[in-house]
């Protein structure tokens, strides 16, 4: 996840949203060409990172902000994982959950 979200980092109005974020530095560093990545922290900030219920109630502050759609890029190729992450946010999406 945080390859995905170093591609990002000199993306006008994504870079905006990483200064504000607090990862200044890392779009600092990505702009000179040189290290082009983000500290771990950074995925609970940007993506839904976590547990069932913290994922559940991050979607739902989304939501509450007016945001209307995620996207869900579930690792999925040969990964267990991610047929277990799509079964979860299936489950927080028919409960209810997320707007």
């Amino acid at each position: 996840m945080l390859g995905s979200i170093a591609g990002y980092l000199t993306v006008p109005g994504y870079s905006d949203m990483f200064t504000a974020a607090g990862f200044g530095e890392s779009v600092q560093r990505a702009a000179t060409g040189a290290d082009a990545s983000v500290p771990p922290e950074a995925a609970s900030v940007v993506g839904l990172v976590g547990d069932l219920d913290a994922v559940r109630a991050r979607a739902d502050a989304y939501a509450e902000a007016g945001l209307d759609e995620i996207a869900l890029v579930p690792a999925t190729a040969g990964d267990p994982g991610g047929e277990r992450t799509l079964a979860a946010f299936a489950a927080l999406t028919s409960a209810g959950c997320c707007g």
